[in-house]
């Protein structure tokens, strides 16, 4: 997430103008992203119910997290390819949205260089999936704040010294990705650990098939990815329309929501992986303990933060550089955006816990009902009214509804499994 945003943050330094186009051109690669994202990202989860298999069937359980790795690698490189091309009708989706013109081009600029970002971070997602089913979490920490400081210099050298705008700041970020994905890949298997799961190994194992357990998994996920980010990037085009001035501000509200989703994201990805292990084997009462300390911690830490947004939002104008204007605008809005955090918790954690049982179907119609019966005809009822404060308002109810749907789903399949 802070790849984003230091991207965001140095493009406020470029100009309100770049910080509007840049930001709706992260918002097209993230929409699109997700798509491969979700479905490689379920490698985690299938890593970590083989992983439980191995206490009864160790070879069975080390076959079975050999072959989640390699279909993972097929996919991953397959869903890139496509998806790269897929962004060339950014320049129609924005037109066709009624995106303000002079802010088409520069995002077009950011989005053509940060798309070769796409396949390394896919690669980066799977070693996660590996490294963090086995309880080896501090590489994934290590990993990820040296791809930061990796990034920054390299993007404001180009951004800035050199003079390539937008453009700069999404090369750096590829390259800061790719350089990070080589680097760690090569201390992942060089572990005794994780060297048996190689993919250049065992390369007789590879076939297509090994890709149907991944699109079975991760269809319905990414399907439910992209309600949820219809949802948000929705707003985004909403929030084109009212102006330059709210699209640019639009983008640092998804910088404070997105700041607290990852924080969320990461221990409900671990909740995750627990029930994960506990679901292979077989230990039903390990998952209700997963599942009830995982809501506690989640909403506590949600109601710190959102305490924290709604006392200092003067704090996050500062960082971006905004004028007294938007300050106001701001100060205005973000205690709507903060009253999300914890239901966006909710939900966030409830679907991937129900994701380590092996249940996807049900939670993607619950985001179906959510997102988009609720939240994207609430966001465009509001916004007449109360123009940037009614789409998060909008926002925040489609996932309130979601997170209470998800929840009783959940509330429901673990009452099933011990009985």
């Amino acid at each position: 997430m802070a790849l984003v945003l230091t991207d965001v943050w140095m493009m406020s330094r470029l100009s309100i103008a770049d910080l509007a186009a840049g930001g709706l051109g992260a918002s097209i690669y993230s929409f699109i992203f997700i798509i491969a994202s979700s479905t490689v990202g379920c490698v985690a989860n299938l890593i970590a119910i083989a992983y439980g298999q191995r206490v009864a069937r160790p070879d069975f359980g080390n076959q079975q997290i050999r072959f989640a790795l390699k279909g993972a690698v097929l996919l991953a490189v397959s869903l890139s390819a496509v998806l790269i091309a897929c962004f060339s009708f950014g320049p129609w989706l924005l037109r066709t949205a009624s995106q303000p013109e002079s802010v088409i081009a520069p995002a077009m600029q950011y989005v053509d260089a940060l798309k070769w970002a796409m396949l390394p971070s896919l690669f980066l997602l799977i070693l996660r999936g590996l490294t963090s089913a086995f309880g080896n979490v501090r590489s994934i920490m290590v990993m990820s704040i040296a791809t930061i400081l990796l990034n920054i210099p390299i993007s404001y050298v180009l951004a800035f010294p050199l003079g390539f705008g937008l453009s700069g700041l999404g090369a750096g970020t590829a390259l800061a990705s790719t350089i990070v994905a080589a680097g760690y890949a090569f201390w992942v298997f060089q572990r005794a650990e994780f060297a048996p799961f190689a993919p250049w190994k065992n390369l007789d194992e590879y076939s297509i098939g090994l890709v149907k357990p991944l699109l079975g998994m991760g269809l319905p996920i990414g399907l439910a990815a992209l309600l949820e980010h219809g949802l948000i990037y929705g707003g985004t085009l909403m929030a084109g329309t009212v102006g330059v001035a709210a699209l640019a501000l639009h983008q640092i509200l998804l910088q404070c929501l997105s700041f607290t989703w990852n924080i969320n994201f990461g221990f409900s990805q671990a909740a995750a992986i627990l029930v994960g292990q506990d679901f292979g084997a077989e230990n039903y009462t390990g998952i209700k303990q997963t599942a009830v300390r995982s809501f506690g911690i989640t909403t506590v830490i949600s109601l710190i933060l959102a305490g924290g947004f709604m006392l200092w939002p003067e704090f996050i104008a500062h960082i971006f550089n905004l004028d007294a204007q938007l300050t106001a605008l701001l100060v205005s809005v973000l205690w709507v955006v903060a009253l999300a955090f914890v239901v966006d918790a909710w939900q966030l954690l409830a679907i991937n816990l129900l994701r380590g049982m092996k249940i996807v179907i049900g939670p993607t119609i619950m985001t179906a009902i959510g997102y988009w019966l609720f939240g994207i005809p609430a966001a465009w009822w509001l916004l007449d009214s109360y123009q940037l404060g009614g789409i998060w308002g909008g926002i925040g109810i489609g996932l309130a509804v979601t997170g209470v749907l998800l929840l009783g789903q959940l509330i429901v399949a673990i009452r099933r499994q011990q009985a």
